[in-house]
């Protein structure tokens, strides 16, 4: 077989790809991926971007599905290089993101007979794919649509019914480059008839809760006034269904307090004057008095499992409380006790459930809302007077990146302590933020990678907030920062390693000395030649003017800065425990019924 029928099998995949609603595709150097690379070249409608490392490319790819919520594609050699895709494949399987991966992979006869460069690429990423399938030998004898259909399924599942990544295995036997004028003469002509005969559209399924569902719900909700809705992780809106508007709605129709976390989607945007929001609760919730003061009889939960450890206590504390769990996908149930699991799109199931509602139930809040009203005001106050020092702080980085991002920026924020100290320390604004994270498996790799990724889609500024642990994990992945066409300004919280494990009870079980070398990690390099390295902009600042001076100037440059925010290493912990214990003094003393 000639080397222009491999590419001909690999151009009707990538033309079938591209008719299936790919656009994006990032391809990483290899030379058994020279027929999927010269053919996603050609193809009209991909966008082809390129990255070293196979790591950051599927985080690079996640970042852009997440932004555009169409599977990216991302292709590599054969060998251990699609292993490299492993961690954007959990994360993806675990938030339920599309995602294409495409492996090359030497011919059959190459397997087990210790062939250079081979592994075993079946099911290489085992039970984290919705899908798997073999693209199989260029064959001359198969139909010329075969490589279309592959595309077309893998594309499709990557979608629905439950969102997520999908693995294509493409075998190829050398010679792999061409050996005859390429791209042919006939080649539109021929990729077009085999389309017209071989594209099947595919609708992805939208899950709506079903009416006895809504029933059971609205009846209870109805004769209920001690309940909340809890917004948890959530991927970022809908143009046509935002999370937001309708957990207002939902508010409003019951009655119920709104407790939204960061990466809700439902945390940021103008308040209603009619509904109580406590972004706050998360601090309220680990005060034991208040907790106990405060039993629920109904929980709402819309989207995933709310990560707030504050919460999950509580569901402790209560647990015969009703507790409906509104998600499209999963057992959304860490503590195993729901009422029931609603599996359906939480804006729409929020919306449909609040017109059954009908109009608000009350002119004014209950005595049960006032109280988280005026809980979450009080713990605001109290947040912004200890968040401020004469040096720079973890709390005050958070509170100005989220005060300083545009209306129209998409912010992204890194685990451990990062999305912590924004729940923690940051308030609701009035502009609404759309929110990337990576709460599906909450890892703390590939953040920069998924960031640069979403920047090449976004058309808006792009921020991400991380720790310094987590950005030595995707160091490289500046080289992909430096290529966006937005601004995208990198924050990262320099307080000299895992700080996050300062807030667990190892802190004090062990001598400083053994916590610091097996936990902390602080790992000392120098942020300042690392960007000039990957020609990334940078700047270093440990007062709060200089950090606002310098997000003010990244947000107006296209391309990456990375702002090194310098914050003394054992204030973050000693700055909470003093907040959350004048809190927990101030609650005792008010009267919040």
């Amino acid at each position: 077989m000639s080397t222009n029928e491999h590419l001909t099998w690999a151009e009707t995949f990538m033309a079938a790809l591209a008719a299936a609603g790919v656009r994006d595709v990032v391809v990483c150097p290899g030379s058994r991926s020279t027929p999927l690379a010269l053919a996603a070249d050609v193809t009209a409608g991909l966008r082809i971007h390129t990255a070293v490392d196979e790591r950051a490319a599927a985080f690079f790819a996640l970042g852009q599905a997440r932004v555009t919520r169409l599977p990216s594609a991302v292709l590599c050699t054969s060998g251990t290089a699609g292993a490299h895709f492993t961690p954007a494949v959990i994360e993806a399987s675990q938030s339920h993101v599309p995602l294409l991966l495409v492996t090359a992979d030497r011919p059959w006869e190459a397997v087990d007979v210790a062939a250079s460069q081979t592994i075993d690429q079946t099911k290489l990423f085992g039970a984290h794919v919705r899908f798997f399938v073999e693209l199989g030998l260029p064959d001359l004898g198969a139909p010329r649509e075969a490589p279309a259909r592959v595309a077309l399924h893998a594309a499709a599942r990557t979608l629905g019914p439950d969102p997520g990544p999908v693995h294509v295995n493409a075998r190829f036997r050398k010679p792999l480059e061409p050996s005859q004028p390429w791209p042919d003469a006939d080649r539109s002509t021929r990729l077009t008839d085999v389309l017209r005969r071989g594209t099947t559209r595919v609708f992805a399924p939208r899950t709506a809760a079903p009416p006895e569902a809504l029933e059971a719900l609205a009846e209870l909700a109805s004769h209920t006034e001690r309940g909340l809705i809890v917004c948890g992780p959530a991927p970022v809106d809908r143009p046509e269904a935002p999370l937001r508007e309708a957990a207002v709605a939902l508010a409003r129709a019951t009655g119920f307090p709104l407790l939204a976390e960061t990466t809700s989607q439902a945390r940021f945007g103008s308040a209603a004057p009619d509904v109580v929001a406590c972004a706050a609760f998360d601090t309220l919730l680990r005060d034991p008095a208040f907790a106990a003061r405060h039993a629920p009889d109904l929980l709402i939960e819309l989207g995933a499992p709310a990560t707030s450890q504050g919460y999950a206590d509580y569901l402790a504390k209560h647990p015969t409380a009703a507790r409906y769990v509104i998600a499209p996908h999963g057992w959304n149930d860490p503590s195993q006790d729901a009422t029931a699991l609603v599996l359906a799109d939480p804006a729409e199931t929020a919306r449909a459930l609040a017109a059954r509602l009908g109009p608000a139930r009350r002119s004014s809040p209950s005595l049960w809302a006032e109280s988280f009203r005026r809980a979450d005001a009080l713990a605001w106050s109290l947040a912004e007077a200890h968040a401020s020092a004469a040096h720079l702080t973890e709390a005050a980085v958070a509170r100005l990146v989220i005060a300083g991002c545009p209306a129209d920026a998409l912010f992204s924020v890194g685990n451990s302590l990062p999305v912590r100290d924004v729940d923690l320390w940051a308030p609701p604004r009035p502009s609404p933020l759309g929110v990337l994270h990576q709460r599906g498996a909450s890892g703390i790799d590939g953040l920069v990678a998924s960031a640069a990724g979403a920047a090449t889609v976004a058309g808006r500024p792009v921020v991400l907030l991380l720790g310094d642990t987590s950005v030595l994990h995707d160091l490289t992945s500046l080289a992909l920062a430096r290529r966006a066409p937005v601004p995208l300004v990198v924050v990262v919280v320099q307080n000299q390693g895992g700080r996050i494990f300062e807030r667990l009870p190892i802190a004090r079980a062990v001598d400083v000395d053994r916590f610091d070398k097996y936990f902390t990690m602080h790992e000392p390099v120098d942020l300042a030649p690392a960007a000039a390295a990957f020609g990334v902009r940078f700047a270093r600042t440990d007062t709060e003017s200089a950090f606002v001076r310098a997000f003010a100037e990244a947000l107006k440059t296209p391309g990456a800065t990375l702002i090194e925010a310098v914050v003394p290493p054992d204030d973050g912990r000693a700055r909470v425990t003093c907040f959350r214990s004048e809190l927990a003094a101030t609650l005792a003393r008010e009267d919040l019924s």
